[in-house]
């Protein structure tokens, strides 16, 4: 797809070694028509057509995610997210989604694969129930790579009421090795909303991390290897249902006394999103006011 970007300005370029061209014109230099594959404007080339087409053809780009694309009416709507080349179409419109593949294959040399299976990383399964999203490969890899495959599972993320926290006197662990791992789960986390919690806490810790903390980390590998394949079912049915819940500890840092406030909404049964809030003016707000004579 970068081949179809439209370059804005003139850009010059070497011919590569090897090219049969360059020992006959050495000090020439070759004026591009369109973008390549490794140049720093491709990127932009190819976003800026892609969206100059998608509006053309009546789509709107949404505000909250620049990736997403929508067109509709109250009746029927039919929703395009792209990462780079790669296009997800989905929609309850299907003259629109025949209409829209025409489009696109008019304008770009590109071709349909069906049934949506594999996306990032994350796994699309079907059946009479609805739509199951797992990581299974994602975390089976993962374990793999920190020579974690062989492990004893454990059943919970977290060891029960461990407080985690800094201190002068803490051993210190690999910080680019802590950042990469957290990292890693945090992009499992998109189909594993378990993780939520136990993220929340060892993310805490990305600039000053110890050994307490990678043990940590290495206990919810060891819980990966237990439950690799879990992952989130949207549930076939009409009911679009929100339902939304919500919980807070009280000044559960023991560093800080900041309160951390969690959140879960879903939509037609299946999970739509969750996060959490650390707050130390609501503990502030909140505190016991004590009279003390002296």
């Amino acid at each position: 797809m970068f081949l179809h970007g439209d370059l804005q300005e003139e850009v010059y370029m070497e011919l590569p070694p090897g090219c049969m061209l360059q020992t006959q014109r050495s000090t020439q230099v070759y004026k591009l028509r369109k973008s390549l594959y490794g140049l720093k404007q491709s990127p932009r080339a190819w976003c800026g057509k892609f969206i100059k087409f998608i509006k053309s053809i009546g789509y709107k780009q949404s505000n909250s995610d620049h990736t997403l694309f929508l067109k509709g009416n109250k009746k029927a709507i039919t929703a395009l997210i792209v990462y780079v080349d790669d296009m997800i179409v989905t929609e309850n419109d299907h003259e629109e989604k025949e209409t829209l593949q025409i489009h696109l294959a008019q304008e770009f040399k590109m071709k349909s694969i069906g049934h949506l299976k594999y996306f990032l990383d994350i796994e699309v399964s079907r059946s009479k129930e609805g739509i199951f999203l797992s990581q299974q490969k994602y975390a089976l890899d993962l374990l793999k790579e920190t020579d974690m495959t062989a492990c004893s599972p454990v059943s919970t993320h977290l060891e029960e009421n461990l407080k985690l926290s800094t201190h002068p006197q803490q051993i210190h662990t690999n910080k680019e090795r802590y950042q990469r791992l957290v990292g890693r789960l945090m992009y499992l986390a998109h189909t594993r909303p378990d993780l939520a919690y136990v993220l929340s806490v060892i993310s805490q810790f990305m600039y000053s991390p110890s050994e307490e903390h990678i043990k940590v980390v290495t206990r919810v590998l060891r819980n990966l290897k237990s439950s690799p394949g879990k992952g989130i079912l949207f549930k076939k049915g009409e009911n679009l249902n929100i339902e939304g819940y919500t919980d807070a500890d009280w000044a559960g840092s023991i560093k800080d006394r900041q309160s951390t406030s969690g959140y879960l909404t879903f939509v037609g049964g299946g999970i739509w999103s969750l996060g959490k809030v650390r707050n130390k003016k609501w503990w502030l707000d909140h505190r016991p006011k004590l009279n003390i004579e002296v």
